[in-house]
Order: structure tokens, then sequence, then C-alpha cells
């Protein structure tokens, strides 16, 4: 009861923690790969440690320090986590613990925010521990740890691999989706100098059995080492899955005419063929990016590629290495052999503002107050909004030299009171717009069937 009531209290001093967020711990061989230990027991006892402020010359006693979690910034202390310490009696061991060992210290975290597991003693649990960064076993809600009476599927793993080598099993996927696999691909499986090999199937899957446990870099043979090479730690009675992706690394550096870094601008790659999807990355203060492409086509490479101008990237659509004409830019090949090619760039100038404003009148004439005004361009994004004042008038900026949709509604008290304006096309051009807008027929007009946008007008829908 001293340790119930004690917990809420300690919360208040505690270091914040973010909320925990798990991923599924999947079947019982695959928890084995990821963790230190896994046996079962009974918890013999639990013992309480509060935070508590981690003195600089590691004056606390021993069994707490070593105990303890991370220290963490809190009012200008360093503070411990506070933590409970499960004490387990061993029954059936799968790896991780020595023989003959009968009881062992596991570490959890108080619950909720920080994914501690709610043990309680004198109860049976089957038990996945990791290792924390004071070398202690360490386990939460996000491992496959749980009651032993919910863990049938466990125990048979448990006795099935009871006479097995302490060895493991690693699959490897190569096969992206929508791209043919390679069969008779050599993947190899590096730890400590010792390379182990395994061809791709039909499926471009590669599996590797019998293998020690440890730490192995992972790569397609005949890429050699890369810095991208997933690293994978196997331990023993496990297996472990993992994705091999074959990356093209572009970098580069995005300045203005004037010769400034352009910070917080969008780079993207568009695929020549739609084959793949559009992606971006913003630059850096100082106007670097880098761009991970893992699926194999050509690409363009540019500002702009996939919609019109916005307010933080006030730019004409501009293709590598620098050009309005899409049938004058650069196209960058990614045949799947991994690569960090690097294109700098300079920006266009910044594309002009033009102002639409008007007002927004019921069908008998009288000025509609809070009406909604908005606008999409030709990929049916939403470029600016407004809602209309008292005297029904509304004011919006867009770029020069785009075509635009404008859209004027009323929802009404209910769905089918909602009245809309006949959506109006704004040509190109740069000279202000104003625009006398109607109320008058029934129905959302942004939410009907149809574009919403203004179409293909050649600019920003040609692929």
């Amino acid at each position: 009861m001293r340790i119930l009531l004690a917990i809420p209290f300690i919360a208040l001093l505690a270091p914040r923690l973010d909320a925990c967020s798990c991923s599924t711990p999947g079947t019982p061989c695959h928890a084995a790969g990821i963790a230190a230990a896994a046996f079962t027991g009974t918890v013999l006892n639990i013992t309480f440690y509060p935070a508590q402020p981690v003195p600089a010359d590691n004056a606390r006693p021993a069994a707490a320090r070593r105990l303890s979690a991370p220290a963490l910034a809190d009012g200008g202390r360093a503070l411990s986590r506070a933590f409970f310490l499960i004490r387990i009696q061993v029954e059936d061991v799968l790896s991780g613990i020595d023989a003959g060992q009968r009881e062992v210290e596991v570490v959890t975290g108080l619950g909720e925010a920080d994914c501690g597991y709610p043990f309680q003693s004198g109860m049976d649990y089957v038990v996945y521990a990791s290792k924390n960064a004071e070398g202690q076993l360490a386990t939460g809600i996000c491992s496959r740890t749980r009651p032993l009476a919910q863990a049938a599927e466990d125990l048979r793993y448990f006795h099935a691999m009871a006479g097995a080598p302490a060895t493991g099993e690693m699959r490897v996927f190569t096969r992206q989706p929508g791209l043919p696999s390679r069969s008779g691909v050599s993947i190899v499986a590096e730890r400590e100098g010792l390379r182990y090999r395994a061809q791709t199937n039909a499926a471009g899957d590669a599996t590797f059995t019998g293998l020690p446990p440890g730490e192995y870099s992972i790569h397609v043979e005949s890429d050699g080492d890369l810095p991208d090479d997933p690293k994978v730690q196997l331990y023993a009675k496990g297996c472990r899955e993992v994705f091999l992706l074959r990356t093209l690394r572009i970098i580069g550096r995005v300045m203005t005419k004037d010769g400034m870094p352009a910070a917080r601008v969008e780079v993207e790659v568009r695929s020549t063929s739609q084959t793949a999807a559009d992606m971006g990355r913003m630059t850096t203060p100082d106007g670097y990016y880098e761009l991970p492409i893992t699926r194999p086509g050509q690409y363009y490479l540019g500002i702009n590629l996939n919609h019109t101008p916005t307010r933080d990237t006030p730019y004409p659509r501009w293709f590598y290495p620098g050009t309005k004409d899409q049938a004058s830019a650069a196209i960058i090949n990614f045949s799947g052999k991994p690569d960090t090619p690097t294109y700098n760039f300079t920006l266009p100038d910044r594309q002009d503002e033009r102002v639409i404003e008007g007002i927004v009148f019921t069908s008998d004439g009288r000025p509609m107050a809070q009406a909604r005004v908005t606008v999409f361009d030709s990929s049916e994004t939403v470029i600016a909004f407004d809602a209309a004042d008292p005297g029904g008038r509304f004011r919006l900026r867009v770029f020069a030299g785009i075509p635009y949709r404008l859209h004027a509604m009323w929802p009404g008290d209910t769905p089918d009171k909602a009245v809309s304006a006949v959506p109006t096309d704004i040509q190109p051009g740069s000279s202000p717009v104003s625009l006398q807008l109607v109320l008058s027929q029934r129905g959302n007009s942004v939410l009907d069937a149809g574009r919403k946008g203004p179409g293909d007008n050649g600019e920003f829908l040609r692929r």
C-alpha cells in the first residue's frame, strides 16, 4: 500500500515522459530474436526506486546506481528515472540465463508513459528482456512479456526449442511493392569478420539459418559494404526479419539568385513515369537537402514539381539544373545501384502575387456575411481561403501566372440548406481580380462530384 500511495507523488517529481507507443511484439520466435533473455518464472518481490538527483561523484549506493535509468534534465537538476526492480525465480529458460541460475533481476518502468510492465508479486510470467544502458535486463509492455496463463504459444515454442542449438534465423526481404522480385541474388550477413551467404528465392527473400547470436551487417554481395547497410542484433533461438532497401541518396544545396542559402524550401523528386510516389524534403537553414529514393526508375528533381507555389516555396515550377521547361530538365536514373550523387542548383525569381477580392451576395442581392470562399489549383489543392466580412467582402492572395478555380458557398443551418455560386475560373495573370458572386445554386460546390480545380492546363498536371 505504501508503494501505491507513493507513486502519484513521485510522478510529480520525476521527469516528464512522452506517451508509450508500441508496435506488435510478433511471434515468440521474433520476440526471442530481439530479447537478450527469454525465460519463465515467478515474481518473488518488487522494489521501488524513486527518481532522485544523480550525484556528480557517483555516491549513490551501488545497487541503485547500476539500476538507474539514464539521467534527464528537470528544473536544472539531473534526475534518474524512477523504476521497479523485479526479482524473479527462474523456471524454464529459452535464452540469456546461465545454466543453474535460479534467480534474476529485471528492471521495468512505472507504467503508462514509460512503458513499464505491471508485474505482481507471486504471479508467473514469461519474460522477454532486453539490456538497458547500464547492462541490466529490462522489459516493458511493448515486449511479449505476459502472464504465464496467457502464454500457451510461448510455452510451446520454449519446449520445441529446448534441445535446439543456441543459434538464430534471419530472413531478408529485398522485393519492393510493384516491382518484380529478383532470385539468385547473393545476400551477405557479416559479423566479426565472418561472412554468411544466402541466395534470394523467387519472391526475392533470403533466409539465413544457424546464425550465431550477435550483431550483423546485411548487404547485397555485389554492392560491397555501404553506409546504409542495415545492422541487426540477433539473439539465440530467435528470428529476425530485415528489409534491405537499396537507396539512391540525393544530396545538394539550394541557393537564391542573390547567392544566399535557400532555407526551408521543399526540394522534390517526381517520377517521369508516375510509377513511384513523389516525395520531397525541406532544406536546412544553410540550404542543404537530402532525398532518399528506394524505387528504381527515372526522376525529375526540382521545386514545386508536384503542386503550385506555396507561401513557404513561392517559386514557379523549376527543374534541375535550372529551367521551367520539363523537356530541358535533367533526368536522374536509379538502376538500383546505391549511390550518393550531388545536385546543387539556384532558385529562380520568386513568383509574383496577385489579389482576388469581391463580394458574395444571396440570390436576392443581400451581402452574405461569413460566406466561405476557397481557391483550388489544378492539383485540387486548397491555395487560399477566406470568410466574407459583414458586408460580404473577401480578399485572397494567390500567385500570378497560375490558373485557379474559386468556389463561394454558404453551408446553411443543415447540409441540405447549403447554397453556392457558380465556380469561377481565374486565368493566369498579374492584375488584381474583382468579382461579384451570387449564391444561386443549391448544394456545396466544393463537395459536389467533379473537379474542384481548373483541370489540366499543361503546367502542373502534365507528366
